[in-house]
């Protein structure tokens, strides 16, 4: 496999729902990079949505965010993720502990740098093919995507990816459009009686749920996936939606955090990577701090703790960047500008970065590029 220059890595400027308005500079050899062109419309637009952004020129911002480093740190950890596949599109037993959610975050760091099916360098866009067949793969007749490890975590990932796939593919292939709704179906048929999904598929023929009642952080999963899918036109249940923002409601304290369960029987408090992902998904659901007094104390929790020690320190930033960049203003300005510096200055020499607590390397590294390409906006799932 050819070496990809870290050089060249996209420069996103605001585009529109479902396609890559970009135009493919070609370069030396197979390379090339692709560039987003926005117009003065797009550029209004997004600066409408940023309140507080306190910039007359939005596109000078998003450039600003968008710094050589950052293009150069992105390359470099892609590049690892790219040489850390398998010639059968997976990863090695050493290097990931949950198949199906490391190749779904593989092809979101992918598709989050404007990559697709068709359109990137060859090593890029190969890699991406080989991991898409490989999250395929996995699902079974049930609709499940199951490898015995990453378990309702890696269905949601895998359906929140295939739904972006698919939204940005020139090709959109069938095959996925009918993974998908069998993905959703069976999300919808394993939610639990409060509303949460948990470790393990309720109600299914086989299925256990070891704990029963919901767990915050997996049904954050699952609404996203949800969501993704319904952007598409894909059919999903209201009720389904309504019961989730529900569960996500009674699992936030009063200090604006978010618990891992909730319930009679549980007493539980508020951390950040459950925190960040109930904020990120209740934006995503339409709730906004302008007109929600519990969504300004959610915000205001996040801005309180992102810069404390975490035990899951990549996952809570994936969520953590994502709710900010929906916030937007002076509080993805100042998130950004800390994230940003904290994975520069801890991604390593061979553009990974070092693995934690039931975090792999692969996993902290495609989480890791995911946070510091949100200034590219190219996946849908990211608009404001």
């Amino acid at each position: 496999m050819n070496a990809v220059n870290p050089q060249l890595s996209p420069l996103a400027l605001p585009g529109g729902r479902f396609s890559v308005p970009a135009v493919l500079a070609l370069c030396a050899g197979s390379i090339s990079t692709l560039v987003f062109l926005s117009s003065v419309t797009d550029a209004g637009r997004a600066h409408a949505q940023v309140r507080g952004a306190g910039s007359t020129d939005p596109t000078r911002a998003i450039r600003a965010e968008i710094t050589p480093a950052v293009r150069l740190s992105v390359s470099r950890g892609l590049a690892y993720l790219v040489r850390k596949q398998t010639r059968t599109g997976g990863f090695r037993k050493s290097d990931t502990s949950y198949p199906v959610a490391d190749n779904a975050l593989l092809g979101l760091a992918l598709l989050a740098g404007g990559y697709t099916d068709t359109t990137g360098p060859r090593e890029y866009v190969n890699a991406l093919k080989m991991c898409t067949q490989r999250v395929l793969s996995y699902q079974t007749p049930t609709g499940y995507f199951f490898d015995d490890r990453s378990r309702m975590y890696g269905h949601g990932f895998a359906t929140l990816f295939l739904a972006e796939l698919y939204g940005t593919s020139v090709t959109q292939d069938k095959r996925i459009r009918v993974a998908l709704k069998r993905a959703v179906k069976l999300i919808e048929k394993a939610q639990g009686t409060t509303g949460g999904w948990d470790y393990y598929p309720e109600g299914l023929p086989g299925a256990l749920s070891r704990f029963g009642g919901g767990d915050t952080s997996i049904t954050v999963c699952q609404t996203l996936g949800l969501r993704a899918a319904r952007n598409l036109g894909i059919k999903i249940d209201s009720g389904v939606i309504t019961k989730a923002k529900r569960y996500i409601w009674n699992a936030q304290k009063p200090d604006g955090g978010f618990a891992y369960r909730f319930g009679a029987k549980v007493k539980d408090f508020s951390d950040l990577p459950r925190s960040a992902a109930g904020t990120c998904v209740l934006y995503s659901l339409g709730e906004y701090m302008h007109n929600s007094s519990r969504m300004r104390n959610a915000v205001k929790y996040l801005r309180n703790n992102y810069r404390r020690r975490s035990d899951f320190p990549h996952y809570a930033h994936y969520y953590c960047a994502q709710a900010m960049f929906q916030v937007g203003g002076r509080y993805w300005r100042e998130y950004f500008a800390y994230i940003s510096k904290e994975l520069l200055d801890t991604q390593r020499a061979d553009g990974s970065w070092k693995p934690g607590t039931l975090e792999t390397s692969t996993v902290r590294t495609a989480m890791s590029v995911i946070v510091l390409q949100l200034p590219f906006r190219f996946l849908p799932i990211h608009e404001r």
